[in-house]
């Protein structure tokens, strides 16, 4: 489908500030069980630092530990308010690019803030459906390396249905994985243990085959109710 990926890229972080900008200054401390080493006001830097460093060129190690540990104690004491801030600034010329002919180059960003997004709601007790725009985006392109990986391993095709209607995968294929929009998203971005997604309605099919290929950032070892 075609999307404007720079639109995707603001919306979220629109509603991240919007929702940060409502709530009290300590909640900057709290902490993220999505992503254990960090608290919200690090999630925060984490997602202006990278934003900052697209415009500095700092792209050295892009997306590894390294690079997100860097950008999160360069800006540790920032208030989370001039993060959000910065973050704004440093994003117009970076969402204009998402929204332009090669934006494709920077979608990874656009799952990153999504990701985060939630992790950033679960930490304070939101929880909102996955917008559709996001969803219809992102579910095929988070679903690919799990198809590919089955195709590759000799497994059973598997079709994913979601809870909200939505369709991934051959129409016959002889594995059917129901779960929601939200689930799938978590789970695939590493925010589901193996055993979480293994209890999912695979419809009586043997699970244990496809995990190997299911998380597109690698999965959690202990579960995590959202």
């Amino acid at each position: 489908m075609s999307v404007d990926l720079g639109s995707l890229y603001a919306s979220s972080r629109w509603r991240i500030t919007d929702l940060l900008t409502t709530m009290a200054p300590e909640t900057g401390e709290v902490p993220c069980p999505a992503t254990p080493a960090w608290c919200v006001h690090d999630v925060v830097a984490h997602l202006r630092g990278v934003t900052e460093d697209v415009r500095t060129g700092n792209l050295d190690g892009v997306a590894t530990d390294p690079w997100t540990a860097a950008q999160v104690e360069r800006h540790r004491g920032d208030s989370v308010p001039m993060l959000l801030d910065e973050w704004a600034t440093d994003a117009a010329p970076f969402e204009e690019f998402l929204s332009g002919p090669h934006g494709a180059g920077g979608a990874r960003a656009v799952l990153d803030v999504h990701t985060h997004e939630v992790d950033i709601l679960a930490a304070v007790g939101v929880r909102h459906p996955l917008p559709s725009e996001f969803s219809e985006w992102v579910l095929p392109l988070v679903t690919g390396g799990l198809f590919d990986g089955c195709a590759g391993a000799g497994l059973a095709p598997v079709r994913i249905v979601t809870d909200e209607g939505d369709t991934v995968g051959p129409d016959d294929a002889p594995v059917s994985l129901r779960v929601s929009r939200f689930e799938l998203f978590r789970g695939m971005t590493g925010r589901r243990s193996p055993m979480q997604v293994a209890a999912w309605d695979w419809g009586g099919a043997d699970p244990a085959p496809y995990l190997a290929h299911f998380f597109v950032l690698g999965p959690r070892q202990d579960a995590l109710v959202e």
